[in-house]
């Protein structure tokens, strides 16, 4: 079954977002409906002790005020002061009744109860006797019950006002702590779609990324696949058609330099064949101006021919075609004919050469090791200057040999340095030689060092020149 795909990278996005935002909108919702019924519940409980103190002051005045008036009436008389009695007695009674209808305990609910029971019987009693009785003395003495009871209804209200405020904070505790247990559990699941959104979202931008990486480098076998989002499924499909589209063009190169090197080649071995019979005079004798123009003609044809060789030794190394044969070589006696060669070229120009070399014998392919050597010495040929120097140095360390090739032309760019081993690329520096190259030469010596096992760098800061660096293991292929 396939996976769901996201029509765009931009709905991945979305989805991603909405996801992970999910638990946390779920955490603040539950967080504002904790804090919001707490807040309701200290609302309740705080209007209820109000209420409920408010009514027990109320009942301690009231009872202070029929006593007063009962007193005043059996004294003196006046009905005036019984009806004043009579209607704090109908306040207590509603007041009692506002009581019981509060969220009051059972406890303080009885009290209240039988105050106003008691207050009624003693209505009951008082509303019978006449005034300034003995009865009525004897009557007036329960007001005394009644304020007790009003006083342990505000007492036990008071106790119960602590008792809701205990009680509250400690809710109000378990909810922090109900809240801070739910961020430790919202945050690993929120980190943990992170990580794994990051990399749903990271993989295919990464392999996107590899694959142009690839595409630069030349690396067109393997197929460009991408997996995400069908917008950037399409984009895989679409470098993909571009790396077979390369591809192509690269086999249309091989083949084009291929041809083209063979085709010049016949011609170049007729001339070059010609040169050299009027070079040995052949056909007839020679003045000496006449003669120095036949080894111009000679040396610039064999190095024609050298750039023709390498086009051809280039296609067949980028084919993977090349073959080796191996015996031992030794690489002094490669540099010394290379720089015998040259000599045309260095005394035109008054070039030195300070040779340092050592007889070592290594393991390798004789004709492409001399490549190496004759694309490095051209090289630093072409970018020494007139009256310049080029120093060659050959020494070995333990199972290696190394060999440096430092010219004192104008060195290499340092935005050429990632650039100067790629096909074709001559750099940003202008030659100062007469005979510009194929821009090949360093790429076939890079490609015959490292099937050799070996390695070519550009070493830094050594020299004003250009400093070259081959090192070869004395037995590359010894485990073969």
């Amino acid at each position: 079954m396939r996976l769901f795909r996201p029509k765009s990278f931009l709905s991945l996005v979305l989805i991603v977002f909405s996801i992970v935002a999910l638990p946390l909108i779920g955490s603040l919702i539950y967080a504002v409906i904790s804090v919001d019924r707490l807040l309701d519940q200290s609302q309740k409980a705080v209007f209820q002790a109000v209420q409920a103190t408010k009514g027990s002051l109320t009942l301690i005045e009231q009872i202070k005020d029929m006593e007063r008036n009962i007193r005043q009436f059996q004294v003196l008389g006046d009905k005036t002061l019984f009806q004043l009695y009579e209607k704090s007695h109908s306040e207590l009674q509603v007041t009692a009744s506002d009581l019981m209808q509060l969220s009051i305990e059972e406890r303080q609910r009885n009290l209240v109860d039988k105050l106003a029971q008691e207050e009624q019987q003693l209505f009951g009693t008082l509303k019978g006797i006449p005034h300034n009785s003995k009865e009525g003395e004897i009557a007036v003495l329960a007001f005394k019950t009644l304020s007790e009871l009003a006083q342990s209804i505000l007492s036990e209200n008071r106790r119960l006002v602590t008792l809701r405020i205990e009680q509250m904070k400690q809710k109000g505790e378990e909810t922090q702590q109900l809240l801070v247990w739910q961020a430790m559990g919202v945050t690993p699941i929120v980190l943990a779609f992170v990580v794994m959104f990051t990399f749903l979202i990271a993989r295919p931008i990464k392999q996107i990324d590899q694959a142009i990486r690839k595409l630069g480098d030349g690396t067109l076998t393997s197929e460009v696949s991408i997996s995400g989002p069908r917008d950037l499924e399409i984009l895989g499909k679409r470098l993909d058609w571009l790396r077979s589209r390369l591809k192509e063009l690269e086999e249309q190169k091989i083949q084009f330099l291929r041809h083209v090197s063979h085709e010049l080649k016949t011609p170049l071995t007729a001339s070059r064949a010609g040169a050299e019979l009027l070079n040995d005079e052949v056909v007839g004798k020679l003045n000496p101006e006449q003669h120095n123009v036949v080894q111009i003609l000679h040396q610039s044809m064999i190095q024609l021919q050298k750039m023709i060789e390498n086009l051809l030794n280039f296609s067949v190394v980028l084919e993977r075609h090349a073959t080796f044969t191996l015996k031992p070589v030794v690489l002094s006696q490669l540099v010394e004919k290379v720089i015998s060669d040259h000599q045309l070229a260095l005394m035109a120009r008054n070039i030195k050469v300070d040779a340092d070399l050592i007889d070592q014998s290594i393991s390798g392919d004789e004709n492409k090791l001399m490549a190496v050597v004759d694309n490095l010495v051209s090289n630093a040929v072409k970018f020494s200057p007139v009256n310049g120097t080029i120093k060659i140095r050959l020494r070995r360390k333990k199972d290696l040999l190394e060999m440096d090739v430092i010219d004192s032309g104008p060195g290499v760019d340092p935005e050429d340095k990632n650039r100067v081993f790629d096909p074709f690329y001559q750099g940003r520096q202008t030659p100062n030689a007469d005979i510009d190259g194929t821009g090949i030469g360093l790429s076939l010596a890079k490609e015959y060092v490292l099937a050799h096992h070996g390695m070519i760098k550009i070493v830094d800061g050594s020299s004003k020149g250009a400093h070259l660096q081959v090192t070869l293991p004395l037995n590359p292929f010894r485990d073969m």
